[in-house]
């Protein structure tokens, strides 16, 4: 590759990587200060609860529905995400620190289109069953061999990790796979979601892995990794009595 190629192809990547670590937040104004920017639909309420501030660190969601199954917390997150990243190994310490019964879930946001690709991965891999050897292992390879962009970038990466290449497609563009994004995009919007990583907390409305879950709290504003999977385990804490 000669000199001024060389030079081209890591301006095009440089700026493929500034689109997608603005893009962090769904307005695009996450300055690093934070983890989660604060959402539109921040509760007023300011009552200090222990160390965490209700309106600060995190906030109520206000539900009609009931639940009284398993805690579950839900990691609201994006490949694309460089936080998520960062955040990853933190989340993988919370998830195993975790009472006994508390589920853990993951759930893609798509910010722009540009995210898409990304969450349609998410969904094909949990439905092909590789989603707990290859959700770790695809952050590591969005930093080391960055940029995968598209779905074929993708698909290209699970058929490393064994998965049929054309398989992984048509699942990817499943309308099933379109079914669960409507589903939990509307579920993200329901709870205020606008930045990742953020985590989520409710019950399950039943025992069933795939129940659906009734949310509580979700966190807002803090200012580092660990704090955030500190406040992650808090919130599960708060729900559980």
């Amino acid at each position: 590759m000669s000199p001024r190629r060389a030079r081209i192809l890591a301006g095009l990547l440089l700026a493929a990587g500034l689109l997608l670590t603005a893009a962090c937040s769904a307005h695009n104004d996450t300055d690093g200060s934070s983890v989660s920017a604060p959402a539109s639909a921040t509760s007023s309420t300011k009552a200090a609860v222990g160390s965490y501030t209700e309106g600060k660190q995190y906030v109520r969601i206000k539900s009609t529905q009931q639940a009284s199954g398993p805690v579950a917390v839900v990691e609201v997150f994006s490949y694309a995400c460089p936080h998520c990243a960062e955040f990853a190994p933190h989340m993988d310490k919370l998830r195993a620190s975790l009472p006994k019964g508390v589920q853990v879930r993951y759930m893609p946001a798509i910010f722009s289109p540009a995210w898409e690709p990304y969450a349609r991965a998410f969904y094909a891999a949990k439905q092909l069953g590789v989603l707990d050897q290859t959700h770790d292992a695809l952050f590591k390879a969005m930093q080391e061999n960055y940029p995968l962009n598209s779905l074929e970038d993708l698909a290209a990466f699970y058929a490393r990790h064994g998965v049929d290449r054309q398989k992984f497609l048509d699942t990817a563009n499943s309308r099933q796979t379109d079914a669960m994004i409507d589903a939990d995009q509307a579920l993200e919007k329901s709870w205020g979601i606008d930045a990742t990583p953020t985590l989520v907390v409710g019950h399950l409305q039943g025992n069933a892995p795939d129940a659906p879950m009734v949310a509580d709290y979700r966190s807002n504003e803090v200012q580092s990794f660990d704090e955030l999977a500190k406040l992650g385990d808090w919130m599960v804490k708060k729900e559980q009595k």
